[in-house]
């Protein structure tokens, strides 16, 4: 069940805009939540459901009247608009998400093991006897 929750959590930070608020972790934002209240804050930790945990907060009733905290969660049902700073770049943002999922790129360089070269000299005779090689 782990496994498969973080596999869930990858798709959603490359398919969804997860993974763009996942590059907001250590800076300073201002969240506007559904019920007309506001949350200014530095992210400090977001995860593949976009539940964000936000530290050194203050709170911004509907009246405007702030309320400091040291913590404060916010499920992702209760987000209205998150305000991304200026300085940051989404395009770039987005492409270094996608980079940090990538795997590890392979050595192809690697000397082959006796099985590597028997299992791929198999898969050459088969294509050739099939005629699809």
């Amino acid at each position: 069940m782990n496994r498969e929750r973080d596999n869930r959590e990858k798709l959603n930070s490359l398919n969804e805009l997860t993974g763009l608020v996942q590059r907001l972790v250590h800076r300073n934002v201002l969240i506007d939540l559904r019920n007309e209240t506001s949350v200014a804050g530095t992210v400090i930790h977001v995860d593949g459901y976009m539940n964000i945990s936000l530290e050194n907060v203050v709170y911004i009733d509907q009246k405007g009247k702030q309320f400091p905290m040291d913590n404060f969660m916010i499920y992702p049902k209760y987000l209205h608009c998150i305000h991304l700073p200026q300085e940051m770049n989404v395009v770039h943002e987005l492409q270094e998400n996608i980079a940090s999922f990538a795997a590890p790129r392979r050595d192809f360089n690697k000397k082959r093991t006796f099985k590597q070269k028997r299992a791929q000299d198999n898969q050459r005779l088969t294509l050739a006897e099939n005629q699809m090689l």
